[in-house]
């Protein structure tokens, strides 16, 4: 192991068939462990969240693999704490142990270009796209219902760093996965019965406006989120810690596309998430079947298991 095992990793083992650590730890170890498809990082990961939080997810993906049913896993945290990168991690992984798996965000379904900026205009944030009411729902819809029906998926893709980092569509991707990894920032987000009323005086009446208009919108998604058999959830410890990642991770898209960004934008964009819909409904979410606990650094201090929809298959522990 690299470093201390946090809390809750035994119970999330547990749920995952593996009743010893050290077992499941070498099983990995067998198939490359902490090296597997580590050229795959698109940044530089430190080795405990490839043991922490690489590893048991692609545990539980090969899980649904050894069950034999199509199963899709989502994958849910703050805009910037790596979310997109860890799920194509784990399809790479896959890919060389024989697993087929598809990775898809919810970003792949926003509208093509020109609706898109028809439905975000006139938003207090000025962003671009990202919130309730940007994405096609009826087109994911489609597209999990075929997946289901007879095992193919095809989903549009979408470039962040077209029209100068206000993104479009770009073609599209077909396959037959036995897993589908589907992950967002507000993925699988419920309305709770409480909102706090600290946070909206603090807004403006237009910004309330728009918070409304996104509450209501929700209730749009909640046809997807019923198609997860799980939710991981990657939680930050703190909802400041979101905007300190989505800077990091536009450096990083501005390095490797040559697309810049202003601090402006990214100070309205962060302002945007912690706006638009309450924290409390972004900090527990009630599907949730695994919550990580993540501190600034990205380190997992703390695993909590909410329910035993992880434990599919008992053929996992047999390696």
């Amino acid at each position: 192991m690299p470093q201390r095992v946090p809390d809750g990793l035994l119970p999330l083992l547990a749920n995952l068939d593996w009743f010893n650590v050290e077992d499941w730890w070498d099983r990995w170890e067998r198939v490359g462990g902490l090296n597997l498809a580590r050229d795959q990082w698109s940044v530089p990961v430190v080795d405990g969240w490839v043991a922490f939080v690489g590893l048991p997810l692609l545990s539980r993906v090969e899980s649904a693999v050894n069950c034999g049913e199509r199963v899709i896993l989502g994958v849910s945290a703050l805009p910037g704490c790596g979310k997109s990168t860890l799920c194509s991690w784990v399809k790479s992984a896959s890919q060389q142990l024989g697993w087929p798996v598809e990775h898809l965000s919810l970003d792949d379904f926003y509208w093509p270009a020109e609706l898109l900026d028809k439905r975000m205009q006139g938003n207090p944030w000025s962003v671009p796209r990202a919130l309730p009411g940007s994405h096609d729902i009826d087109g994911l819809l489609q597209s999990l219902d075929e997946w289901k029906t007879n095992g193919q998926i095809t989903a549009p893709r979408f470039d962040k760093s077209l029209r100068n980092g206000r993104g479009d569509r770009y073609g599209s991707s077909s396959s037959r996965p036995q897993v589908v990894l589907m992950e967002g920032w507000f993925l699988g987000v419920s309305p709770l019965p409480s909102i706090e009323t600290e946070i909206l005086e603090a807004l403006s009446e237009q910004e309330l406006s728009w918070r409304s208009r996104a509450v209501s919108l929700l209730a749009d998604y909640q046809e997807i989120w019923a198609f997860l058999d799980d939710l991981w959830h990657l939680r930050a410890v703190r909802s400041d810690l979101s905007s300190r990642w989505k800077q990091q991770q536009l450096v990083t898209l501005e390095q490797q596309s040559g697309v810049g960004y202003r601090t402006s934008d990214l100070s309205d964009f962060n302002r945007m998430v912690l706006a638009v819909l309450p924290p409390s409904w972004l900090r527990n979410l009630r599907l949730s079947s695994a919550v990580m606990d993540l501190t600034e650094s990205r380190d997992v201090r703390e695993i909590h298991v909410l329910n035993t929809q992880l434990s599919a298959s008992s053929s996992s522990a047999t390696g």
